[in-house]
């Protein structure tokens, strides 16, 4: 690789490392505004996208008319959804929260049924717990989920720290960059 291609690299490495950790840091300290940025960008690309396939929509000429109004209406509840995020960002996120949360029962009530019936090639054991710990924290997620969001950005900003940090640290130094 020649020197350029190098250094662009190294460059590259450095910057979405640094932002990285700057996000996580806050992430990290400020949770809650954190969430509700995320939640509005959100709603900005679900606004757009929804926009873009009504348009799509309405230019598709030469395209089945059940997929042009198939996709308009999906662009205009797209649109919509994207419209509620940017009013109330806390609405979409509470609702993730609590997919979540049913999600998690409902994987941990499987859990607990294998682990009745039994199936091959697992110990019932591991299958009761994971079942029990996949229900209690899904209950968990149901009954706070403001919480359980919070507790998720300040796990992912931790995270988001950890991965920056290493990418710095196992950066090569720039002599080595030269060779």
């Amino acid at each position: 690789m020649d020197s350029r291609a190098v250094r662009t690299f190294r460059a590259f490495v450095i910057v979405t490392a640094v932002v990285a950790v700057v996000a996580g840091v806050v992430a990290v300290v400020w949770p809650r505004p954190t969430l509700v940025l995320v939640a509005l960008l959100f709603g900005v690309y679900l606004v757009v996208a929804g926009a873009m396939r009504v348009f799509a929509a309405a230019r598709g000429h030469g395209t089945s008319p059940v997929w042009r109004w198939t996709s308009g209406v999906v662009g205009v509840l797209v649109g919509l959804a994207g419209l509620v995020a940017l009013v109330d960002p806390a609405v979409p996120l509470v609702v993730y929260a609590v997919l979540a949360g049913v999600g998690f029962v409902v994987e941990g009530i499987a859990a607990l049924v294998g682990a009745a019936v039994g199936h091959p090639g697992s110990s019932r054991v591991p299958t009761v717990v994971s079942g029990v710990l996949s229900v209690l924290c899904g209950v968990a997620v149901l009954l706070a989920p403001t919480t359980a969001l919070e507790v998720f950005t300040v796990l992912a900003g931790i995270a988001l720290v950890g991965v920056g940090s290493a990418a710095l640290l196992l950066l090569p130094a720039r002599a080595a960059a030269r060779r």
